[in-house]
């Protein structure tokens, strides 16, 4: 009887010491060299690189990634960013899209808007351009009054209208120049939109056109969007 519980002892001892073996594990990892590395027991510097752990045939059961470095975590940031810039880019060009669409059935009606515009402008150009030239025009004969005027109190007068009309023309200058620039932008945007509607029409042509009968108020209501 003692050896059969001696026997029985070496047998349950063997079995928990398998069965603690199995529960172990065994890991696999590849260090900073490219090493491959097994064992049943994960040491910590594995962390950054992560490890898989495997099963007794060397099956792989799970795979623990590595924890991310600061470069990691910026190039995930730079990615994220660049992809909701990507977003922001295509949900604005598909708003141009549908404006465009919505509001023109063909090349021909975009370039009467534009023509309406650019009218408007030019307009604004020739009634400022007339108003510099009038004012340039008195401000000549005060200062050649003001050569032969003695009296104190006028000539005071006079130069007070001499430094107002001076600052009104500096002021047609910058309201001339802020009118050539948006006509310049005018004209861009037009290119832009007169190539893209081409493309759109081009690219679907069974879009949606709108009733002729509508036009005149859709061409007012997209001068008032513009």
């Amino acid at each position: 009887m003692p050896r059969i519980a001696t026997l029985y002892a070496i047998y349950v001892a063997l079995l928990l010491l398998m069965s603690g073996t199995v529960q172990a594990g065994l890991y696999r990892w590849v260090d900073d060299a490219g090493g491959v590395h097994y064992s049943d027991v994960v040491p910590a510097t594995v962390e950054k690189h992560g490890h898989s752990e495997l099963n007794r045939q060397g099956f792989t059961l799970k795979t623990v990634p590595g924890v991310p470095t600061p470069e990691d975590l910026a190039a995930v940031k730079r990615s994220e960013t660049l992809a909701q810039l990507r977003d922001a880019l295509d949900n604005k060009q598909q708003e141009q899209d549908d404006h465009l669409l919505a509001n023109y059935a063909d090349t021909l009606e975009l370039e009467a808007v534009f023509n309406s515009k650019l009218a408007v402008l030019d307009k604004n150009t020739r009634s400022i351009v007339e108003r510099r030239q009038s004012l340039e025009t008195k401000l000549a004969t005060v200062k050649t009054q003001l050569g032969k005027v003695e009296d104190a109190a006028q000539r005071e007068k006079l130069n007070h209208y001499i430094s107002e009309a001076e600052s009104t023309l500096a002021a047609y200058e910058d309201a001339l120049e802020e009118n050539q620039t948006e006509q310049d932008r005018l004209r861009q945007r037009y290119q832009k939109d007169h190539e893209r509607l081409s493309q759109l029409l081009n690219v679907s042509p069974s879009s949606q056109h709108l009733d002729p009968s509508t036009t005149p108020a859709v061409l007012r209501a997209a001068l008032d969007r513009q």
